[in-house]
């Protein structure tokens, strides 16, 4: 089966899996009185709030640090923030494209050198989370623990040897932005800017963790840092606006598997999951305010994400690309 389809085959089941969970917990009045219990505890409603946005600042402060730029730091935050709510509007992880587009119009970059940071980003986001999840699982002592380790260990040497590799030589495209990476990550810069995302993680467990602890879950924080991280791994099954679904399938998966009920695993996902649509709209509406876009550049921007993917896949890059 094509890596595409079975994406997509994942995808599916995981939001029929969520739909069976609406169909057997969901009730629209306790989900509700859920919601509007966080804003009756301002202590723990502003817990969340801040940790949540720490998390961002923390994402804008590692990409700016990789970018190496001159360019003010509210263009790197607002993009995220645009990333952000256009990927809680659209069924398909179109925020990327925004947010590179974002980054080459206030940046001064070329739409390659803006597109490579943000999949450097993302990248590295996966890795982390990967890692996070893994250590989880070996601690956890789940039988799929030698997995992890070895696909971790074989991802770190890739990287770091991936720009010395003859089929990378022969594209032009790859073997630039290779380079680059192994420039800025194999340094002191690139683990201060592991060490961001990383922390950028963590807080933004703060949510879940908020949850639990208005829910009487008892669960410790680094347990809900490896619940979250596999919850937002999963998000690369994102078929539907905010990944609806996907997450509350994975995250209801994870706190089961930390062995809390099934009813309060899915009340504690839906409710940290509401809890991020309402933050994204926010934050979308700031950024809207504080950097306006014109829905015809949105458009653009997203429409290019799909030919610049490709283009890098056959290592295509123009003679005046340069990093």
């Amino acid at each position: 089966m094509p890596k595409k389809q079975l994406i997509r085959f994942i995808a599916i089941l995981l939001v029929m899996c969520s739909l069976y969970l609406t169909w057997r917990w969901f009730n629209s009045e306790e989900w509700l009185q859920d919601v509007v219990f966080i804003f009756r505890q301002p202590r723990w409603f502003m817990f969340m709030t801040g940790v949540y946005l720490i998390s961002f600042l923390f994402k804008a402060a590692a990409w700016r640090l990789y970018a190496g730029t001159g360019v003010r730091f509210g263009v790197y935050f607002h993009a995220i923030s645009y990333s952000l709510f256009i990927n809680h509007i659209l069924p398909i992880k179109a925020g990327d494209g925004v947010r590179a587009g974002l980054f080459m119009k206030h940046g001064k970059a070329t739409w390659d050198e803006a597109f490579h940071s943000v999949a450097v980003m993302r990248l590295i986001d996966m890795l982390v989370l990967a890692a996070i999840g893994g250590i989880g699982i070996i601690r956890l002592g789940l039988p799929s623990s030698w997995i992890w380790v070895t696909v971790m260990a074989g991802g770190a040497i890739f990287l770091a040897i991936a720009h010395f590799l003859p089929v990378i030589r022969r594209m032009p495209f790859m073997a630039k932005h290779a380079a680059y990476f192994n420039l800025q990550i194999l340094s002191l810069k690139g683990v201060a800017i592991i060490a961001l995302i990383t922390l950028s993680w963590m807080l933004e467990a703060g949510v879940i963790y908020a949850v639990a602890r208005m829910m009487s879950l008892q669960l410790g924080a680094i347990s809900l840092v490896w619940a979250n991280s596999m919850t937002i791994t999963g998000q690369i099954f994102h078929i539907t606006p905010g990944g609806i679904g996907t997450y509350e399938s994975t995250m209801s998966g994870s706190l089961l598997l930390l062995g809390v009920d099934g009813r309060d695993a899915y009340r504690a996902a839906l409710v940290s999951h509401t809890f991020k649509f309402l933050f994204a709209f926010t934050l979308g509406a700031y950024s809207l305010i504080r950097m306006p876009l014109h829905w015809h550049e949105i458009k653009n921007w997203i429409h290019r994400l799909k030919p610049t993917i490709s283009r890098t896949r056959h290592g295509f890059l123009r003679k005046d690309d340069i990093v």
